[in-house]
């Protein structure tokens, strides 16, 4: 378990390694406020996640063992996992995409494609449902900073490259990677489809950024749908605010949040 010291260390080291906390001193404010937030809403394990957003576990996971050995490989592999989501938030992604059923996906930041792998995965044992899975085209130098500190390192490895086989050839042409930015790619995606079931953001962790995704994706959503957001800071606060969410959106698996549209 960290200790407050651990935890104090590590968001000084997240606000010194990123060009957009450093020079706006009171979105640090903000940043470390909205973690000490969330680590008083943590919740343990994916099935006390899928709980809190009224999904029956069981049934939301079933079909999951079939997949488990495959996407545990790749979790574990150190290669492919920096930066991405762990195995309980890929459960929380299987399990609401099984329960929604969606006919389109939307997430927001690939890099290696583990939260695509989960998400596919789903779609496989629904037989219906796309995804459409949106990163940044590949930069001119190997190694590309980014305003919130992470390293995307497109060039040397193509987006989604860790996938593996089974779930690529399962999937088909019902997983869609678009080499985009996602301030133009987004809201062209959103005008060829006519809604969003299931939408994921896991790209430039800004709060800035992300709760102009929140809020561009929101009027899109269909009734029932899920948005989804890791490495979630003040901009989630601020979007479930302005939604009038109740705390309960605040619940969150290491910073991993999700809402249901009513």
């Amino acid at each position: 378990m960290p200790t407050m010291t651990d935890r104090f260390a590590r968001t000084y080291q997240e606000v010194m390694g990123s060009s957009f906390y450093r020079s706006h001193p009171w979105e640090s404010f903000l940043f470390a406020y909205s973690k000490w937030k969330f680590s008083r809403t943590r919740l343990a394990g994916a099935r006390s996640f899928l709980h809190n957003m009224g999904i029956d576990a069981d049934k939301a996971l079933s079909g999951f063992d079939r997949w488990r050995p495959i996407l545990e490989d790749i979790i574990s592999d150190e290669a492919v996992h920096q930066g991405a989501v762990g195995m309980d938030d890929g459960e929380i992604l299987y399990g609401i995409a099984r329960e929604l059923r969606p006919e389109y996906v939307i997430e927001t930041g690939v890099a290696s494609g583990i939260s695509s792998s989960f998400i596919a995965a789903a779609l496989i044992e629904n037989a219906s449902g796309t995804l459409f899975s949106m990163e940044l085209p590949p930069p001119a130098n190997a190694s590309l900073p980014l305003q919130d500190g992470s390293i995307y390192e497109g060039a040397v490895r193509p987006a989604g490259w860790a996938i593996p086989a089974q779930i690529r050839q399962e999937i088909g042409d019902r997983h869609v990677l678009l080499l985009q930015d996602v301030r133009e790619g987004l809201p062209a995606l959103l005008n060829t489809i006519p809604y969003v079931d299931m939408f994921v953001h896991d790209d430039l962790h800004t709060p800035d950024h992300m709760l102009w995704e929140y809020e561009l994706v929101w009027p899109k959503m269909r009734p029932g749908g899920v948005l989804a957001s890791d490495d979630v800071n003040h901009g989630w606060i601020e979007f479930c605010r302005r939604q009038g969410f109740t705390s309960n959106a605040l619940n969150n698996l290491d910073r991993f949040c999700a809402v249901r549209k009513q």
